[in-house]
């Protein structure tokens, strides 16, 4: 088993580790009745994926601004910070979404979708990654140009970013993932704004400080959860929906508690540590499992299945990973790990850095 290094930003991975829990749970269930689990809308089952909706992949773009390095010094600077998040991003885009494409069109029999489109338009759960370059590539040109005016170039984008998320504008061809890109920008921009005027060690440093923060957001995010679950059985009309000012308000809120809270959980940590590799892969186990025990156990129980389905989902790809660590260009490709020397190998197996990316 890999040792999770003692670090400030145990928090941080043990937090990776629940936004993929969240998303390994949300792909078993299923988006709708005819995936995952088949599940009927306002099933109990349901009910889970839907409350969390504001969470889960709000969470990771948030955590991915926080650790991105969005200020760069120079054209210099600039040019290697693409290449580092072309090779750490793009790369294993484009070749584990290939293997999405051919394995699964091979299952169901369906090559319908033209592959060019799949690495140009929204594909599957990979869309976050297109959306995730987008946001990152035009943060560092915007960056570059504003030089010294960096850091309140990105606080005043906030607001802009927020207004434009409730709008939800949509483009038709939805290049590159655009849409989400905008979806997550104010998610992504809070976790970067945090990091440029050093709020983790103004506030999260200082006991007295975090509490009084913790307490007022943990409030908050208890009467917005409250009111969206009231909101779901039909008890209030208020709007809850995936990209509203409720639940901008109840996403936001929920990723500043959680990262405050100073969450501290060695299993959750560990999955933390592997959260690209499972975001890759998980849905390759995932669905093989449901076909497996569709032949071996068509009668399984839900919960039986869910519990087993989110154990292969979330372990096996740390198995994977450890497998494909061992070559420099398996590393390279499907995780776009870039290894130099022999001693790199256990290094990058012990603490795999996750893409800042990780929709569903």
């Amino acid at each position: 088993m890999a040792t999770i290094p003692l670090r400030r930003d145990r928090h941080i991975e043990a937090l990776r580790g629940l936004a993929c829990v969240l998303l390994v749970a949300y792909h078993v269930i299923g988006n709708d009745p005819e995936h995952g689990m088949h599940i009927a809308a306002h099933d109990g089952w349901r009910l889970f994926t839907e409350l969390f909706i504001h969470i889960r992949m709000p969470l990771f773009s948030f955590l991915s601004g926080f650790v991105f390095q969005a200020i760069v010094a120079d054209r210099t600077a600039l040019s290697t910070a693409f290449g580092k998040k072309l090779r750490r991003i793009g790369i294993p885009f484009v070749v584990v979404s290939t293997l999405f494409y051919f394995c699964f069109g091979l299952v169901n029999h369906d090559f319908s979708t033209p592959i060019w489109q799949i690495y140009i338009l929204p594909y599957e759960h990979y869309w976050y990654l297109q959306a995730t370059m987008l946001i990152m590539a035009a943060l560092l040109i915007a960056n570059c140009l504003a030089g010294r005016h960096a850091r309140a170039f990105m606080t005043g984008l906030f607001p802009v970013a927020c207004a434009i998320f409730i709008i939800a504008p949509t483009f038709d061809p939805d290049i590159f993932a655009v849409d989400s890109a905008l979806y997550l920008l104010p998610y992504f921009l809070l976790g970067q704004l945090l990091r440029v005027w050093s709020l983790n060690a103004r506030i999260g440093d200082v006991p007295a400080r975090r509490h009084v923060v913790v307490a007022r957001f943990g409030l908050l995010v208890a009467i917005l959860f409250a009111l969206d679950l009231a909101e779901y059985i039909g008890l209030n009309q208020l709007n809850f929906a995936r990209q509203s000012a409720l639940g901008l308000l109840f996403g936001l809120s929920a990723c500043l508690f959680l990262f405050f809270a100073r969450l501290s959980w060695r299993p959750l940590e560990l999955l933390g540590g592997y959260s690209y590799t499972i975001y890759l892969f998980h849905v390759f186990f995932t669905a093989a499992l449901r076909k497996v025990l569709g032949i071996l156990a068509p009668g399984l129980s839900m919960g039986v299945y869910f519990a087993a389905a989110l154990a292969v989902g979330l372990g096996l790809p740390i198995v994977l990973h450890k497998l494909l660590i061992r070559s420099r260009w398996t590393a390279l490709l499907l995780l776009g790990i870039a290894l130099r020397r022999p001693s790199d190998v256990r290094a990058r197996d012990i603490e795999p850095r996750p893409a800042k990316a990780t929709t569903t």
